[in-house]
């Protein structure tokens, strides 16, 4: 049995017992006598009326009962009293128990727990959204803009180009990107970018940088050709073709800071 079904149990045998007992001395008539420091009576022990008189003719006469010297009505309440506050007892320990503790980051070492939803917060308190309607035709064109010049430069493999149209985490990202496709003896080359479509899909602001993600879906000549080998050699072109353009869709953020030029900060 838990602990749970235990306290249970004994609140209801409490709350039942008590009147129940009650109603048993009530009925009795007679109580229990307090005498030699033990308890005496009906009540604890079923105890059966004496006899213990004698008369000459060896008549056996009942011995009469003497009154309780307490009185019956006040001991019943006092029984009933101390029941009643040992059940208030178990049941305010029951809910104490039952109440759901918080928890304790003492032991873990090295973490304050009062910063453990600071991201949350700063994320709450310092991004702003924008309006899409706030980005202007200029804004727009710098996208452009930038789409044909990152293109340009990472077809060169470029990173001294790359790093005036990137952040230094994208610029991180394209060297990795360049540095796998050499591995494999391979390189890139997205030629004659146009612009087919941008949507802005969000603006926002942030610790007065703000950003901007577009969808950019534009048309160009994107093929691999293979280091080991010379153009117009077969198996030149490893991968896409050099004459015939594709089409290809991005989404593309776009971060401003306070010189205000734009510079590519992701690609999804």
């Amino acid at each position: 049995m838990n602990r749970t079904t235990l306290v249970a149990t004994f609140i209801a045998v409490t709350l039942i017992g008590a009147p129940t007992l009650s109603f048993a001395e009530a009925r009795d008539g007679s109580g229990a006598s307090y005498a030699g420091g033990s308890w005496s009576g009906p009540l604890l022990f079923g105890a059966t009326s004496s006899y213990a008189q004698t008369t000459d003719t060896d008549t056996a006469v009942p011995e009469s009962t003497t009154a309780p010297t307490t009185p019956e009505g006040s001991s019943s309440a006092g029984i009933l009293l101390i029941l009643l506050l040992l059940g208030g007892a178990a049941l305010f320990y029951f809910l104490k128990i039952q109440r759901p503790s918080l928890p304790d980051f003492s032991g873990i070492t090295g973490r304050d727990p009062s910063t453990d939803n600071l991201p949350a917060r700063r994320s709450a308190t310092t991004r702003q959204k924008l309006s899409v309607d706030s980005i202007t035709s200029a804004d727009k064109a710098a996208f452009q803009q930038l789409l044909t010049d990152v293109q340009r430069a990472w077809s060169k493999q470029d990173l001294t180009e790359l790093r005036q149209f990137v952040t230094p985490e994208m610029l991180n990202y394209f060297s990795a990107a360049l540095a796998d496709n050499t591995s494999q003896d391979i390189q890139n080359h997205v030629e004659d970018v146009v612009l087919l479509r941008a949507e802005i899909l969000e603006a926002w602001t942030e610790q007065a940088t703000q950003y901007v993600t577009a969808g950019l879906r534009w048309s160009a000549r994107d093929y691999n050709v293979s280091l080991a080998k010379q153009r117009g050699e077969p198996g030149y072109v490893v991968e896409g073709s050099e004459v015939k353009p594709t089409e290809s869709g991005e989404a593309w953020t776009f971060m401003r800071s306070s010189d205000g030029k734009w510079l590519l900060s992701a690609i999804q």
